[in-house]
């Protein structure tokens, strides 16, 4: 986790472009983004309307809504996460706090959703670390705070809409809709072939003996 302070590294229009893509593909309950009416909740601005242009969207029509202190907090627990790697960036490092923050920003449905229980979680990560460290989690050291984020991460599994998964379900969205993203998972995309080398001598043996079991 990064000792400096985080800046935003993305603006608002790759922001919106990049929720779009990530309601349409994290599967972590996040469900799709609705284009439809607002509904309600702060802040209170119209939303893009039912056919909103992605590819050259207008500047949002809403704030970003994250403190200060609560970005600083999600490029914390978003670097917990995904931390940089020998061959990849950390989350922070391809602005995945700016995508959470415009996310939980936008008034649609299944942001609203969100929005509660990432900013309570957000900001029941600074309690904990004055509970237990008398320090705001931001002041807390690295160590500290790891403490924190390991202990919200081991109670996740007893809470399966609670707000370390479904940060880390967002993180994780987000990261992997990156170019930088793919790349870590080995991922190229729809690239031409000029041939194609078949299964591996691994996989054939594995048929193989599946196949016998079945008697084939």
């Amino acid at each position: 986790m990064s000792e400096e302070p985080y800046v935003s590294k993305i603006d608002r229009r790759t922001a919106l472009t990049w929720v779009g893509v990530v309601g349409a593909a994290v599967a972590v309950g996040a469900g799709v983004v609705v284009y439809g009416p607002k509904m309600g909740g702060e802040p209170s601005t119209r939303g893009y309307g039912t056919d909103p242009k992605l590819t050259k969207p207008e500047p949002a029509p809403w704030s970003r809504i994250m403190s200060h202190d609560q970005l600083q907090a999600t490029a914390i627990m978003a670097d917990f996460i995904l931390p940089a790697t020998a061959g990849a960036p950390s989350a922070s490092g391809l602005g995945v706090p700016d995508f959470i923050d415009e996310w939980i920003s936008a008034p649609y449905p299944d942001q609203l959703k969100h929005r509660p229980i990432i900013l309570d979680g957000l900001n029941g990560l600074f309690w904990e670390a004055q509970r237990r460290h008398g320090l705001s989690f931001l002041d807390a050291s690295p160590a500290q705070r790891s403490e924190v984020l390991t202990d919200l991460q081991t109670a996740a599994a007893t809470a399966p809409q609670g707000f370390f998964k479904v940060f880390r379900g967002l993180t994780i969205g987000a990261y992997y809709t990156t170019a930088a993203g793919f790349k870590d998972i080995g991922y190229i995309g729809n690239v031409p072939r000029t041939a194609d080398p078949g299964p591996s001598d691994e996989v054939k043996a594995r048929l193989e003996r599946e196949f016998a079991k079945l008697g084939l």
